[in-house]
């Protein structure tokens, strides 16, 4: 499976029944402070767990589990965290309903988006 080389993630501690390990707080030191670029995945055969590569703030590489995270943004970055208050992060932050929807799109197909009059639909072509 191909990762997006701009995908970065942020922490978000799983803490129910049966927590997976590493803790990435407890014991890998991450900080939820900050977003973290995927430098990669692993999905080990004995288990259903995927893993996601992450460095640290200490530059420590982990692999951390999939229930620990969740998709932050795509980000034209080659650093291996960010926090959450740089420039860089709020600055991509920014753009049209439209530029979002063409990101999150498989193909140019239209995408019909229903506003406050269900009745009425928009249609939203690629690189409106």
């Amino acid at each position: 499976m191909d990762i997006d080389p701009r995908l970065y993630v942020e922490i978000h501690p799983f803490d129910g029944p049966h927590p997976p390990h590493p803790h990435p707080i407890d014991e890998a030191q991450f900080d939820v402070a900050f977003i973290y670029k995927v430098l990669g995945m692993y999905n080990p055969s004995e288990t259903s767990e995927c893993y996601f590569v992450l460095a640290n703030t200490r530059r420590q590489i982990w692999f951390i589990p999939q229930r620990h995270l969740l998709a932050y943004k795509l980000i034209d970055s080659d650093e291996f965290f960010l926090s959450k208050d740089d420039p860089r992060v709020k600055e991509q932050a920014q753009g049209s309903v439209t530029s979002k929807l063409a990101r999150g799109r498989i193909s140019g197909a239209e995408v019909q988006v229903r506003l406050t009059n269900p009745d009425s639909p928009q249609r939203y072509g690629k690189g409106f």
